[in-house]
């Protein structure tokens, strides 16, 4: 498994012990294996993909754009990003790209190669954005946008994880302003916000589970307090003010709790009987990668207010055989 730090093993007992106390709440334990035969299916698959890009000599076959996306996710993200690995900090950056298809929405191998050598430069780029000495590429999410006069646009957005932290969270130990950078309530600490402290100990829990180590079909979904409401209907479970006031400090305690509810919101799946999030947003079958926390102002009937935004991605684990 690509793990940039070392877990113990009382950790993961501890993890398990953990994750037991919240079955009755419908939590699924991330399993470290999956079936073999689909894991085999899935690594063929990318193997193929490899080697085809690899190979010089095309013989102008094509490929279903659908079939295309997948499989450029599939190889990036399996050579080059690190989903189980732990950083203090985590950005995303979007790229776009273009294909031509036929009338059967088939693209030429050779371009596809051209857009994934495009893709390995952007991931390159994006880095060199990044000052921290400690940087990598934990996921990438390629989707298809559409097809427009037989030109198909795509889309990677791409995630990154920046200065690392050894390793459930770290106690929250102080008070902090809501978002924006504007520091800590008593203005001695200039380096976060209160939306920060929430993501990267989300991002970095102090046990966890070994995942799968690779993962497919990545999907990010996008989560904010008026799509995610508690049992009483009110947005305690995602911090909204509509005060809006620029400034307003989050005490540890209230921290901590947005920190309880952003672990439920992010492991539990949705209620099967409303099919609502009363629960949480977490896809059948698929495993939490990372959260981006954005410091956001909503504008709904009553007037602005400030909110914390949440983009949560998830994907498919699956084992290398081999």
């Amino acid at each position: 498994m690509k793990n940039l730090r070392l877990i113990l093993s009382f950790t993961i007992v501890l993890a398990m012990t953990m994750y037991s106390c919240k079955k009755e709440k419908g939590v699924d334990i991330p399993s470290p294996e999956t079936d073999v035969s689909t894991s085999q299916q899935i690594m063929n698959r990318i193997n193929a993909f490899k080697e085809k890009m690899n190979n010089d000599y095309k013989s102008g076959s094509n490929t279903h754009i659908d079939t295309a996306v997948w499989d450029l996710e599939a190889l990036i993200s399996y050579e080059n990003a690190y989903p189980d690995s732990s950083s203090r900090n985590f950005t995303t950056y979007e790229s776009y790209y273009t294909l031509k298809v036929d009338v059967d929405s088939l693209a030429s191998d050779s371009d596809i190669e051209d857009v994934y050598d495009l893709m390995l430069d952007s991931v390159a780029y994006h880095l060199t954005l990044i000052t921290s000495t400690m940087k990598f590429l934990v996921f990438s999410d390629v989707e298809l946008v559409g097809i427009v006069d037989s030109t198909a646009t795509i889309k990677a957005t791409n995630g990154y994880g920046f200065n690392l932290v050894l390793g459930w969270y770290t106690p929250i130990d102080d008070d902090w302003i809501w978002g924006f950078d504007q520091g800590n309530c008593s203005g001695t600490d200039l380096t976060s916000d209160g939306s920060d402290e929430l993501q990267y100990r989300i991002n970095n829990p102090q046990v966890q589970l070994p995942g799968a180590g690779s993962y497919t079909d990545y999907e990010t979904l996008e989560v904010t307090a008026g799509t995610v409401v508690d049992e009483i209907g009110d947005y305690t479970r995602i911090y909204w003010d509509d005060t809006y006031t620029y400034s307003k400090c989050i005490y540890l305690s209230e921290l901590t709790v947005f920190l309880t509810k952003a672990h439920d919101i992010i492991y539990l799946h949705d209620d099967p009987l409303t099919n609502d999030y009363v629960e949480g947003v977490r896809p059948d079958g698929k495993d939490f990668i990372s959260i981006e926390i954005e410091d956001s102002v909503s504008v709904p009937e009553g007037g602005p207010v400030f909110v914390h935004y949440y983009k949560i991605t998830y994907a498919k684990p699956f084992v290398n055989p081999n």
